[in-house]
């Protein structure tokens, strides 16, 4: 009796497929073919242009044709008349030309902006360098001794490496800089030279001139009376009207290099003593602390074309003085300066100050004792809240006539909200005595609001019988409220000049 055994499921039968490397896919996108792009919309310099051309000379085999070309030479002249008549000719007469056409490989290939063979350099800055690079690559099968022509040496291009030998499959990059020195358009030829083929590279460039204007305008910064270790700020914005964005950035001189003319400076003013020299150093005071007075944000940056860029410059002094300076200046990549402007600031020890005057010493903070001499008659602590200051008055005397000399000081009181006074007041003391010498004072006493100043004229007349050249010397105290009191001890030096104004 047979058993009837059903058989294995596709034994003794070749499977369908290769189970091993079988593979359901995953993504149905994968099993279409890649869609080539239509050669109409490749674009001479692309990308894809630029691979497909260098892809097409690696690839490329040396080949050989043969052109014949019948020349038939005709036996007279066409007519005047009917220049489309075929004319006679001759098989005896016919020339024969051979066409020998071999093509083979260029050795150099460029690799560099997409095949393409002109270096632009767009707009640059008059008296500013940009580098830019150039590579090429041997795809020959033998090495290449390279060598390029000569550029101008007057013009803005310049070979910055040197050209050195490739090897079969090597690659060499040419450094290129373009320096403009006027505001025109360049261009000129470099040759890549090989035993068997010449590269030409066109270089272009474009000299321009940046527009960049600084609002608000002038030479001096002044922060006026602040008091001490307060910050205060104010703002300059830089505008391009370039075609190109700028790049900049900001000097302060107390945090550079000090030059030799600032030396020269200090030692003229220096030896020049007292007599109320009119040269002031680009530094003046410093913080006791070490921090600069004055500081600027941001100190460089970039500004594209057409738009403004805000500089803030700040200044937080550490103790009181009427010297704090310092010189700004903002210049382009090209080192041509925006502007050069003096920043200048005055710190208090109190809210109110008497503003105006003669100078009393340099302005340079020096170890040296002070030259001002204490009043014999006070004690040290109406010393301790006296100010002196110094006023000259020059009477002028021509012809005869005595004009009266005028001299004008402000009272101010600064705005700060760390005190609690919103205004301070002012008088002049012993205005008899004063009066008797010929001085007058408008006004003897008032009140100064925060943040403002009050001008005070002050007059004097020569009484009859002033001799020549004689000096009238008195001291008028002014006395200031506000947060605390303090005398400014005003030293009066009145004089008839016949060289006065």
């Amino acid at each position: 009796m047979k058993n009837n055994i059903p058989p294995e499921p596709n034994k003794g039968k070749r499977p369908l497929g290769n189970a091993k490397n079988s593979k359901v896919s995953e993504n149905p996108n994968t099993d279409k073919w890649t869609k080539l792009p239509d050669p109409v919309d490749i674009k001479p310099g692309s990308e894809l242009y630029g691979k497909a051309r260098a892809f097409l000379l690696k690839s490329f085999t040396r080949s050989y044709r043969e052109y014949t070309v019948p020349c038939f030479v005709s036996d007279g002249d066409p007519t005047e008349t009917d220049s489309q008549v075929q004319l006679a000719w001759s098989p005896t007469n016919t020339l024969y030309l051979k066409l020998e056409c071999p093509a083979v490989q260029p050795p150099l290939l460029v690799t560099s902006s997409n095949g393409n063979n002109i270096l632009d350099f767009n707009q640059v800055f008059v008296g500013n360098k940009v580098i830019k690079r150039f590579t090429v690559q041997n795809i020959s099968m033998e090495p290449l001794d390279l060598r390029s022509s000569l550029l101008d040496i007057h013009g803005p291009f310049s070979l910055v490496n040197a050209i050195r030998g490739v090897g079969p499959g090597e690659k060499h990059t040419l450094v290129l800089a373009f320096s403009p020195t006027l505001e025109k358009k360049y261009c000129e030829k470099l040759e890549v030279q090989t035993p068997k083929m010449v590269l030409e590279i066109t270089l272009e460039g474009e000299g321009v001139l940046p527009v960049v204007t600084l609002s608000p305008t002038g030479d001096l910064l002044d922060f006026g009376y602040v008091l001490e270790k307060e910050i205060t700020s104010q703002h300059v914005q830089l505008q391009n009207s370039s075609v190109v964005a700028v790049d900049y950035r900001v000097l302060l001189a107390s945090q550079s290099l000090p030059s030799p003319q600032h030396g020269a400076d200090r030692v003229a003013l220096l030896l020049d003593g007292y007599r109320g020299s009119q040269i002031h150093p680009a530094v003046g005071t410093q913080n006791y602390s070490g921090l600069s007075v004055f500081s600027v944000t941001p100190v460089e940056g970039s500004i594209d074309p057409g738009q403004k860029q805000n500089i803030t410059i700040t200044f937080q002094p550490d103790h009181p003085s009427v010297c704090y300076s310092d010189k700004l200046t903002i210049e382009l990549i090209n080192k041509s300066k925006v502007c050069v402007m003096d920043l200048k600031g005055v710190a208090s020890s109190h809210n109110m100050y008497l503003y105006g005057g003669d100078p009393l010493t340099v302005p340079i903070e020096s170890l040296l004792p002070s030259l001002i001499i204490p009043h014999p008659k006070l004690t040290e602590a109406e010393e301790n809240r006296s100010v002196h200051a110094l006023v000259t008055l020059q009477a002028s005397c021509k012809a005869g006539v005595i004009r009266p000399a005028v001299r004008e000081l402000q009272v101010g009181c600064i705005r700060s909200p760390h005190t609690s006074k919103k205004c301070g007041d002012f008088y002049w003391d012993d205005v008899a005595t004063l009066q008797q010498q010929g001085f007058q004072l408008e006004p003897v006493k008032g009140t100064v609001e925060a943040g403002h100043r009050r001008s005070v004229t002050i007059t004097w007349t020569p009484q009859s019988g002033h001799k020549p050249f004689e000096v009238i010397q008195v001291c008028a105290p002014l006395t200031v409220k506000s947060d605390e009191i303090i005398i400014y001890r005003v030293t009066l030096m009145a004089v008839v000049s016949s060289t006065a104004d």
